[in-house]
């Protein structure tokens, strides 16, 4: 998408790799859904020669200062808490992603440091951009069951969260609710102004991408102003007049 944080940034990586005068992968960009395991790939270029010398695995995130994964040899690889016991050396130089959640999109980039140091070792990596589908999920719910005054007003909100951003949007007995003298809805949040009797009843939030659903039901329970109390409030400004 031309202006997203992941086209800028595309092109500030096609900028560096081009003035490196280095044989590293063109951006490589992998999908799937919150859960799922991803292969963010990565090769390892040996020298002609065809001896492999040692080398060091490094896996960075874009905006984390310090490597997420590193492996050397048959040594324990130090892995970041955030990947721990999700991030994992696949094949050579890959890595793999257990149980991705949604905070794991963005940009990372693979560094293969060869311990010769007659060779260049910017011959090796790569950069992959990891986009995590996730379906709608509530953030954010009104209660089962709330209650208004005959003639007030009352606001429900319901946030949700997910990849692509979800859409929430109200509905009364299956029927979608726009903006009218009697509704404001905006930003997930549902204004029902001065309440009466026939307001009473079930609301739903539902939000909705390509990835799925979710709805809530809240059910609106209106307080009447009786007729005593109405009599009880004349009568109390008459007694007052009286004095």
């Amino acid at each position: 998408m031309t202006g997203s944080p992941a086209a800028s940034l595309t092109t500030a990586i096609n900028l560096q790799l081009s003035g490196t005068h280095s044989a590293r992968e063109e951006p490589q960009f992998v999908t799937a859904r919150a859960g799922d395991s991803v292969i963010l790939g990565c090769d390892v270029v040996h020298p002609v020669t065809g001896q492999q010398p040692p080398y060091v695995v490094e896996w960075f995130k874009f905006g984390v200062p310090i490597p997420i994964f590193i492996k050397f040899g048959f040594y324990p690889p130090h892995v970041d808490p955030e990947y721990a016991g999700r991030a994992s050396l696949y094949d050579k130089a890959s890595l793999r992603i257990d149980q991705l959640r949604s905070e794991d999109q963005g940009w990372y980039e693979c560094k293969v440091l060869m311990l010769d140091q007659q060779y260049d070792t910017f011959h090796n990596g790569s950069w992959v951009y990891v986009t995590v589908n996730a379906p709608p999920t509530f953030t954010e719910t009104p209660p089962p069951y709330v209650e208004a005054k005959e003639g007030s007003s009352i606001t429900l909100t319901c946030t949700a969260f997910g990849n692509p951003k979800p859409v929430v949007s109200w509905l009364r007995e299956k029927i979608l609710l726009e903006n009218t003298r009697k509704y404001t809805v905006s930003d997930g949040s549902l204004t029902i102004s001065s309440v009466g009797r026939n307001d009473r009843g079930p609301y739903t939030c539902r939000a909705y991408s390509i990835q799925g659903e979710a709805v809530h039901t809240t059910r609106l329970l209106v307080q009447e102003v009786t007729a005593d109390l109405y009599a009880g409030v004349e009568a109390t400004k008459t007694d007052s007049r009286s004095r």
